[in-house]
């Protein structure tokens, strides 16, 4: 599934009233589908926080800058710079410790709800693969229902990205129970 289609998805899902989707986008279009997809929903006038588990939070900055995205009210929490000594100087980037810290998570997507301004709002998860890494599955299934259940009762648009090639049966059974449409997937 061409980008562009998974966006066209993702803004009729969150139309259609869900408020939680598995996006599914293939390894070699990872790191630019997803820029891509929050600059169209920014460029709907949604506001956003966006949870890196891939890379920096300052390098998907600067693409979204590239791309001419509107960055105004899109906040971060990045759960890569301060594990591998990256920049932490964000004003709108909440960070982690460790991957590890799932509890530190779900406080920091709290706190950068009060900041969005926008009435519709999105939590683009980038990637759940990425948090597979550091957490036992058990663990990481019970993360991914605890998180995709507060944002549904805060009507927060939310989006459990996935790496096709890196879902095992095992978490796309789980994302697939929990979500009101799976995209991509």
């Amino acid at each position: 599934m061409k980008v562009a289609d998974v966006a066209k998805a993702v803004i009729k899902s969150i139309n259609n009233g869900d408020t939680l989707a598995t996006v599914g986008l293939p390894a070699t279009g990872f790191r630019s589908g997803t820029v891509q997809l929050a600059t169209v929903l920014l460029g709907k006038k949604l506001g956003g926080i966006y949870i890196t588990t891939s890379r920096p939070s300052s390098h998907i900055t600067a693409e979204l800058e590239e791309a001419k995205a509107d960055l105004s009210d899109l906040y971060f929490v990045d759960l890569v710079s301060m594990t591998v000594g990256g920049s932490t100087d964000d004003a709108r980037t909440l960070f982690i410790e460790s991957p590890t810290m799932l509890e530190s998570i779900l406080l920091n997507i709290s706190l950068l709800e009060r900041r969005l301004k926008s009435k519709r709002r999105f939590v683009m998860f980038d990637s759940i693969n990425g948090l597979s890494i550091y957490s036992e599955p058990k663990v990481l299934k019970e993360f991914i229902n605890v998180l995709g259940n507060s944002m549904r009762i805060k009507a927060i648009y939310t989006m459990m990205m996935t790496v096709e090639e890196q879902t095992d049966g095992d978490l796309a059974a789980a994302l697939e129970l929990l979500s009101d449409t799976m995209i991509g997937v």
